[in-house]
């Protein structure tokens, strides 16, 4: 996830797009056209990867199932001589951002503007382990933030059973590093539209549950899906820097140190007819975060997350259509920021709203829009004036949307273009940021070649 931090300066050899053209074109060339999304996981099923998605990482129905049965179904694979029987990928995304207006940017603030660069590159494991036992594992760099670190891991136990007259009970255990990792719906924000973000500015404020804690804690949840109706889930999180949970946050920076546990918390409910399904619910995150990361020490803020979602999703023949929307609020005590001036109030409250789609012909070509929104309480020095991520009157409030178009060659590579536009960032419209710098400055063009090995 690109991030506001400080940031190395930009290479005077980032490659041109022509580059970016050229190899997007090569490895067309070189992908077989029975290619799947992950493909380890298609090994295994036998599958190909509609099977499981609409368009990747989006899940369908099976996909769900899939997910939620421990990433166990199916055993194609078994007969296959070694290394083919090894449930191993790879991805690679080669990403190219330009912002609306650089001109007099201190580089650190757009530390890989304008430039082609594999944004992500890693490894998966991804697929059985035992009969009851999977997981989905990435390992891999950051070409934004240049790490190596463990970015996703969701490892699962899952088993089934019969109560209540002979509905089915689904249930399971899973380790994992990030809140809504586990989740199986496209609406909460691991698995939200547009799944990549870009390396441009972004906004100062956003909530806890909105993966502002991924890869930096690990969790252990319990899950429990009722008769393909009611989904259940709750947990925790505690920090990832030291202890048992260290290995899933291995190679991440850690800007926020949970102190002590974090509980978290899913409920919802679906209902699927035909090519139809629905789904709503809720989720919850409540979190002490020390206000210095290095600091075991030192007190902590609170915050309380609450957020609500839907979906609908539509699948028949050459047609796949999700639409998602999502609700958050935080309620935050700054007791110990406020204590060190670090805030002007010692608490506030921060809401973040999404709309949007997204729609397949054939799992070739489509595209989808969000309509996004972020308010909160004013507050001078949480959200201070500064160039570029600053606020010149105090409020974190972030209004734009969002719209790509999508092509699939062949089922594991997605070609994508992307603007995102803001009509308020940082709480303003016009020199928000007290430095003469304009909402419509950050907006930006995104293209990216997302391929799967």
């Amino acid at each position: 996830m690109a991030s506001s931090r400080p940031q190395p300066s930009p290479s005077r050899h980032a490659l041109p797009l022509w580059f970016l053209l050229s190899a997007f074109l090569l490895m067309l060339m070189l992908v077989p056209r029975t290619a799947h999304a992950v493909p380890s996981f298609a090994r295994q099923t036998g599958m190909q990867c509609s099977g499981c998605h609409t368009v990747f990482p989006q899940l369908n129905s099976f996909g769900r199932q899939f997910k939620l049965r421990a990433y166990t179904l199916g055993n194609a694979n078994a007969d296959a001589a070694f290394p083919a029987n090894l449930p191993v990928s790879a991805i690679l995304q080669i990403t190219r951002t330009s912002t609306a207006n650089s001109s007099g940017v201190d580089p650190e603030m757009l530390p890989r503007d304008r430039q082609t660069i594999a944004q992500t590159t890693g490894v998966y494991y991804a697929g059985r382990i035992t009969e009851r036992t999977g997981a989905m594992v990435q390992y891999s760099h950051d070409g934004i933030e240049r790490r190596w670190g463990v970015e996703m891991a969701d490892i699962r136990f899952a088993d089934a059973t019969t109560i209540a007259g002979g509905r089915d009970l689904l249930f399971g255990v899973t380790l994992n590093n990030a809140p809504t990792l586990t989740d199986v719906w496209n609406s909460t924000p691991m698995w939200s539209f547009p799944h990549v973000d870009s390396a441009g500015v972004m906004p100062a404020a956003s909530t806890m549950l909105d993966m502002q804690l991924n890869s930096q804690v690990g969790g252990v949840t319990a899950y429990a899906y009722f008769d393909n109706l009611v989904y259940a889930e709750a947990g925790f999180y505690r920090s990832a820097k030291t202890g048992v949970m260290r290995p899933l946050g291995w190679g991440v920076e850690k800007t926020r140190v949970v102190d002590g546990y974090a509980p978290y918390w899913r409920l919802a409910l679906q209902r699927e007819f035909g090519a139809h399904s629905v789904s709503a619910g809720f989720l919850g995150l409540n979190t002490k975060v020390l206000l210095d990361p290095n600091d075991a020490s030192m007190s902590s803020d609170r915050f309380r997350d609450f957020a609500l979602d839907a979906q609908y999703q539509y699948v028949e023949g050459e047609h796949a259509l999700s639409s998602h929307a999502l609700y958050m609020r935080e309620r935050q005590r700054l007791a110990a920021s406020f204590a060190q001036g670090m805030a002007s109030n010692e608490s506030n409250t921060l809401k973040a709203a999404r709309i949007g789609a997204h729609y397949a012909y054939r799992r070739m070509l489509g595209g989808g829009v969000q309509v996004f929104s972020t308010r909160g309480s004013a507050d001078s020095m949480r959200y201070g004036m500064g160039p570029v991520m600053g606020s010149a009157n105090g409020r974190p409030d972030t209004a734009g949307w969002v719209a790509e178009l999508d092509y699939l060659p062949v089922e594991n590579v997605k070609l994508a273009l992307r603007r995102t536009a803001y009509r308020k960032f940082n709480g303003g419209t016009s020199d928000y940021d007290g430095f003469g710098r304009n909402a419509t400055d950050n907006n930006s063009w995104f293209l990216m070649g997302w391929f799967m090995f």
